[in-house]
């Protein structure tokens, strides 16, 4: 029995020091998103570890890889194994201490890596070296104490080095402060300081929520133009787009769309057009989202376009793009302030660009002189606002319940023949708003088994009633529902649904 007691005090002494080597660690494992102030104005750096291994009885945990430019903001990009804090994070289990290397370390002898040593397990007061170039930093553990970080209070504790810079790291989310480039040994050093606790890619910056929040019935409109033209430009088109369906889950969100567009050839001089508008059929697309990585999938041949192309790119986070000639696509810092854009677009929020290799290491921005390149812009709410030749020039969406719209949806014409005149009402509610219980009668009875569903703000299922063949009427009952402004889809007679809208007060 002494024997037994005294294993369950080992084990629960090991599962401790487990638990508190989790914590105190400058970036989470799990490839989680951290994002830092301080890189360049008006932006947010975001990086993460995305691999691992163990080198003796060490773990390492690598970056993600960047492009970065060879020197001036002019200057060819390149691929890079060093982020904004180093190329990898190590973790000594003996000393309970933690490494950022710049280029990877530990080497011996005379060096020019940069190596930042914490120990955020020493006593206030305790001094070690952290090797800059080919000497020594002193680092000093000065305080603990707590911060509230991104609204939530943390224990953090303060390091100091002998050339004034500071790094503060704290118990749950890692750093909050550290220099630039990890120049902790040089004074006046850039800081890069915490913008948000760290979490999943798709919960952060990335969260497909946040950049594309519509509901059935809204609509958007791009207008399109050759990105570069003389005197003419040689052909013109919109794009229009409308919800359809709307389905949020545990871990996606997805959407699908009816879409139609026309485009104009130029008969103008130096044009082979005829100027006539080429209409195409109305098509219908899906769009779907992962809620964890943020990454975005949906869309094939002439349905590819708009579909939001590696928006889960990190900053300067770059994907080789398949293909014989080299090309890999980039993704910038978050965007914090208006970059321009049509007159529909909110503020920026995420940039992609796609970059062409020379062949000799070097990546630049355009694919020939006078060929400009790809680029992506994404809004919050409202999705892509430019994407190559195309720029959003109208929408109209819901929020909260109040529609807000830019833009004039006349200059579309007839593209996606308004849902009045494309077919009639499927039925009405009574009364509405409704406080308790409401009726939905149908303009014909049901032609086969199906289901009504009730859909609340965020495209969630709150409701569903049965439907047989026959019937007319079915009671909708709201008792158990937060008043509010809601959606209820009805199937249409001649195949998906239609969507009217239902005010629950209390």
């Amino acid at each position: 029995m002494k024997n037994l007691y005294c294993l369950l005090i080992i084990g629960v002494g090991l599962g401790q020091q487990a638990a508190q080597a989790q914590q105190w660690r400058p970036f989470r494992a799990n490839q989680d998103v951290h994002a830092f102030r301080g890189a360049s104005a008006d932006t947010v750096f975001t990086m993460r570890l995305d691999s691992a291994g163990v080198q003796g009885t060490d773990s390492v945990y690598y970056f993600n890889r960047t492009m970065r430019r060879a020197n001036t903001s002019n200057a060819p990009w390149q691929k890079s194994r060093n982020n904004k804090l180093g190329k990898l994070m190590r973790y000594d289990q003996a000393t309970r201490t933690y490494s950022l290397y710049w280029d990877g370390g530990p080497t011996t002898g005379n060096t020019l890596d940069q190596t930042l040593v914490l120990k955020p397990f020493a006593r206030v007061g305790e001094t070690w070296n952290s090797l800059f170039t080919d000497y020594g930093v002193t680092t000093t553990l000065i305080s603990r104490g707590m911060q509230v970080l991104d609204g939530v209070t943390d224990s953090v504790a303060t390091f100091r080095f002998s050339t004034g810079a500071t790094v503060v790291l704290s118990k749950n989310n890692g750093l909050v402060s550290a220099p630039l480039n990890l120049l902790f040994g040089v004074t006046n050093a850039k800081t890069l300081t915490l913008a948000r606790r760290p979490g999943p890619a798709g919960q952060s910056y990335y969260n497909p929520l946040a950049l594309l929040d519509l509901q059935p019935g809204n609509e958007l409109g791009y207008y399109r133009e050759p990105l570069i033209y003389s005197t003419f430009a040689c052909y013109t088109g919109q794009s229009l787009r409308r919800v359809l369906t709307r389905q949020l889950t545990a871990d996606s969100l997805i959407y699908t769309f009816q879409q139609q567009s026309y485009i104009t050839y130029s008969s103008a001089p130096g044009c082979n057009g005829t100027g006539i508008p080429t209409v195409s059929p109305v098509q219908v697309v899906r769009l779907a989202a992962s809620l964890r990585t943020g990454k975005w999938a949906g869309g094939s041949g002439s349905n590819s376009t708009l579909i939001p192309a590696a928006a889960d790119l990190l900053a300067y986070e770059y994907r080789v793009v398949p293909g014989s000639f080299p090309r890999v696509l980039i993704g910038y810092p978050v965007i914090t302030t208006s970059t321009g854009g049509s007159s529909c677009s909110a503020p920026a929020l995420l940039q992609q660009q796609e970059l062409y290799g020379s062949g000799n290491g070097n990546y630049f921005q355009y694919p020939a002189i006078d060929a400009p390149g790809w680029t992506q812009r994404l809004g919050p709410g409202i999705g892509i606002t430019r994407q190559s030749e195309q720029q959003l020039t109208y929408f109209r969406r819901t929020v909260n319940g109040v529609d807000q719209t830019c833009g004039s949806r006349s200059s579309f014409g007839t593209l996606l023949p308004s849902q009045v005149a494309q077919r009639p009402a499927v039925g009405e509610l009574y009364p509405n708003p409704a406080p308790g219980l409401a009726t939905l009668r149908l303009a014909i009875p049901a032609q086969a088994a199906a289901s009504v569903r009730v859909l609340d703000k965020l495209g969630r299922c709150v409701l569903t009633e049965p439907l047989v063949a026959g019937q007319q009427e079915v009671e909708l009952s709201l008792q158990d529902l937060a008043a509010g402004l809601y959606l209820v889809e009805v199937p249409a007679a001649r195949g998906g649904h239609q969507h009217l809208k239902l005010q629950h007060t209390r």
